[in-house]
């Protein structure tokens, strides 16, 4: 079959699948054809080879809700870390729920100026206004931005009480040229402005 064949065939393929939708001429225009632009750059991600189709899906929620939800196990495995402290878990990290305004939220990396303990960290970034960031909105964010932690360490805003009666919170680091999560206890520690907090911060109206 001559490419012009095979292109022909492929374009008839679009075709019927548009027409399958029973979509009105109207909702045509406005679905598939006045927004060209945007469906072309969702095919020329599909098509980057460090972006997986699940990666892409999650850059928008709408897609992410449409699939059943993922387990904290699923999460963790698309952040493919070379090694997890064993207290960072479903048990003392539950996934938060979807909330309903969660689209007006984004995930969000702050640096403070300043070096800060984690307890100040925490009460400093909710009176800026930002919402706390859950391990499931984190996991995919780190998914989605692999070589982040390769750069500086970030930093989970959820918090887990130890058995010693301290807080913790997850933090994505760098091991030895890989990625590691581990816990730090927010008491005892200070964190350099070179860390990244990972909060919700409001989308620009």
């Amino acid at each position: 079959m001559s490419g012009v064949a095979a292109s022909f065939d492929q374009a008839t393929g679009i075709l019927k699948l548009l027409c399958e939708t029973k979509w009105t001429k109207a909702e045509m225009q406005r679905r598939f054809f006045a927004r060209w632009g945007l469906l072309r750059d969702i095919a020329v991600a599909l098509d980057d080879p460090q972006l997986s189709e699940e990666q892409v899906r999650a850059m928008h929620p709408l897609f992410y809700k449409k699939k059943t939800a993922k387990t904290f196990s699923d999460l963790l495995a698309d952040c493919r870390q070379s090694r997890v402290n064993p207290h960072f878990n479903e048990e003392n990290f539950p996934l938060e729920p979807v909330a309903p305004d969660e689209a007006d939220w984004e995930v969000y990396e702050h640096h403070f100026e300043e070096t800060v303990t984690g307890e100040e960290a925490f009460r400093r970034l909710e009176e800026m206004g930002y919402r706390l960031c859950g391990p499931r909105r984190a996991m995919e964010f780190i998914a989605a931005h692999p070589d982040l932690q390769l750069d500086r360490s970030v930093i989970v805003t959820a918090r887990w009480l130890d058995s010693d009666g301290g807080w913790c919170a997850p933090i994505f680091y760098r091991h030895d040229g890989r990625r590691g999560l581990n816990l730090d206890c927010l008491g005892d520690d200070d964190f350099g402005s070179g860390c990244g907090w990972l909060v919700l911060h409001k989308r620009a109206a």
